[in-house]
């Protein structure tokens, strides 16, 4: 299998962004910069309650309950359905695997867009 590189820091990607040659790091993928790697990105959000001892001492955000996951995914589909044609939305199926904060980046991707 092809290894692919992060075109910001040059470590293994986590991600392929498809349809592009812009591979990205998974720190990079969710914003947080290419420094952050899963294994940090994932014990903060598990312990977003502490104070001390996260990898990154702003990360602040609060998991979503399942209600708001559920709004927000909604959400998420009018937005691309406003924006995108039918066969390069998002499928639900796969929303549902997205993690909190990918769902809230998206939203302000597609909010940006109007």
């Amino acid at each position: 299998m092809k290894e692919f590189r992060c075109v910001g820091c040059g470590n293994v990607a986590y991600t392929v962004n498809y349809g592009t040659n812009q591979n990205v790091c998974y720190g990079m993928w969710t914003t947080w910069g290419c420094q952050y790697t899963k294994s940090m990105i994932e014990y903060d959000r598990k312990y977003c309650f502490q104070t001390q001892g996260k990898n990154r001492d702003d990360y602040v955000a609060l998991p979503l309950d399942s209600k708001d996951r559920k709004k927000i995914i909604k959400h998420i589909e009018e937005l691309e359905e406003e924006h995108w044609l039918e066969i390069s939305r998002t499928p639900h199926e796969e929303l549902l695997k997205w993690h909190d904060e990918k769902l809230k980046t998206e939203v302000r991707m597609l909010e940006a867009l109007h």
